[in-house]
């Protein structure tokens, strides 16, 4: 049986993967439901929790008050330590309890389902992990909306564990769930028949058994009756005698150096064969896992709109593989997608930039649902970036960074000695922790990834000294 991690961090969508898992009939091991089952009037750890923490914790019905604990330990990293001391041996012990009924079931896959899966030790035990992965700002959105948190308290939870992208690099198996629902499945099924041939394989292998040559049985040969009375007088010739002239010849004597040349010949074609089958049979392993990663990347980094792009950034003397990286960051390709705070279309511009943008490109009858057309999206983004390209000496981590925080905030960074040493460019290491750090560093990675599989390299990322965006 092989066990497969399931991971990510907060409100990333691991339950949604893990129901359809359930769906289609295969053993999930949820380590939030343990932790439950452990905490719910008469669970093992709840007593423990209760000596501990104190009876503030626990409900009039006997259960834990999660919510209530859960914000002392989002906000006292010292109770998180203890309640994890706590939890951790019985959590463990019943975790290993539901493998082992999965594995005496016959299951031929079981998906291990644990938020913290990293964090507490868990990944050593699994075959592989899949990661479901969400950018942050995304992520947090969906935290405040699903739970009803401030941006604060959201903030507190997504920071006290590992990041979505610090899992996603650890990861086997990356599932992007910042698209549709539909988009999220389909990996889902992918990376299930990946799993399954793999099962396959690995059964395969252990049901065969080596098989024993058979030890032919030696008979006592049965002595022939003489022809003649032994009482007769008949004389004997030797075998020889009565062979054929041609059989009694002397055999030609074999050189031993000859019969030594030969054998080791014999030998080195045995050895070049085996080494030959085995180079073969590595390069069609290396081939399959390149077309895996292959899929993989196709899979995380779609590309659409890619000849807009093109025409539009090379007006614009852009790299069309940044435009595509900052589409992708900013709505994933979904072109009528709007933010909660009113940013609109592939490339998220805001009304009052859409609306100075499209004065400075001369647009009749400018109106703001314009920008849910990926054309004219496109078009002004393009123009805003080429604009802050030529604020910023045309440095490209500048302006991603001012594209996320605006222009004021980078002008203000460029000025501080501890972010830039030269007041033309930052230090992305120096840079405050926050959204625009992670939203340029996750641009900069997906542009490299853009520039390598769809554009050319010759293509420079911003043409220094250009002045488009200037009029």
């Amino acid at each position: 049986m092989r066990l497969i991690g399931i991971t990510g961090s907060i409100a990333c969508g691991k339950s949604t993967v893990s129901r359809e898992l359930f769906r289609r009939g295969y053993p999930v091991i949820d380590g939030d439901v343990l932790a439950r089952e452990l905490t719910a009037p008469g669970g093992a750890a709840l007593a423990e929790i209760r000596s501990v923490f104190g009876d503030q914790y626990i409900s009039a019905d006997g259960s834990l008050n999660r919510r209530q604990l859960g914000q002392l330990v989002f906000s006292d990293p010292e109770a998180r330590t203890r309640l994890d001391r706590l939890m951790g041996p019985f959590l463990r012990n019943l975790t290993m309890e539901r493998i082992d009924q999965a594995r005496s079931s016959g299951a031929s896959l079981c998906f291990l389902d644990m938020p913290l899966l990293y964090e507490k030790g868990y990944d050593r035990y699994c075959d592989a992990v899949w990661c479901v992965w969400l950018p942050e700002d995304l992520q947090l959105r969906r935290l405040m909306e699903r739970d009803g948190f401030s941006q604060e308290d959201a903030l507190k939870r997504m920071r006290s564990v590992m990041s979505s992208d610090r899992k996603a690099d650890l990861a086997s198996v990356v599932i992007d769930n910042s698209g549709s629902i539909e988009d999220t499945l389909r990996q889902v099924s992918e990376q299930l028949q990946v799993e399954l041939r793999r099962s396959e394989a690995s059964s395969a292998r252990r049901r065969r058994v080596p098989v024993q040559e058979s030890v032919p049985v030696q008979h006592p040969v049965k002595q022939a009756e003489p022809l003649y009375p032994e009482d007769m007088n008949v004389v004997y010739r030797p075998d020889a005698s009565r062979r054929k002239p041609s059989e009694r010849r002397v055999a030609f004597p074999f050189p031993r150096w000859l019969k030594t040349a030969l054998i080791a010949f014999a030998a080195v074609l045995v050895v070049a064969f085996t080494a030959q089958l085995l180079m073969n049979a590595y390069l069609v392993n290396r081939q399959q896992k390149h077309i895996e990663e292959q899929e993989a990347i196709d899979n995380n980094y779609p590309l659409y709109y890619a000849e807009e792009i093109r025409k539009t950034a090379a007006e614009y003397h852009l790299s069309p593989a940044l435009v595509a990286a900052v589409i992708r960051n900013e709505s994933s390709f979904r072109p009528t997608i709007e933010s909660p705070v009113g940013a609109m279309g592939l490339m998220q511009l805001m009304p009052a930039t859409a609306e100075w943008i499209a004065g400075k490109l001369h647009v009749d009858n400018y109106s703001f649902n314009m920008m849910k057309d990926p054309a004219k999206n496109i078009r002004f983004g393009c123009w805003y970036l080429s604009y802050l390209s030529s604020l910023f000496n045309s440095d490209p981590y500048c302006v991603v960074c001012a594209y996320h925080a605006g222009q004021g905030e980078v002008t203000g960074w460029l000025s501080n000695p501890l972010y830039s040493s030269d007041h033309k460019t930052l230090i992305p290491n120096n840079l405050p922790e926050g959204p625009t750090k992670q939203y340029a560093g996750r641009v900069t990675r997906d542009y490299g990834i853009y520039q390598a599989k769809y554009y050319d390299q010759e293509h420079s990322v911003m043409s220094p000294g250009s002045d488009t965006a200037a009029d």
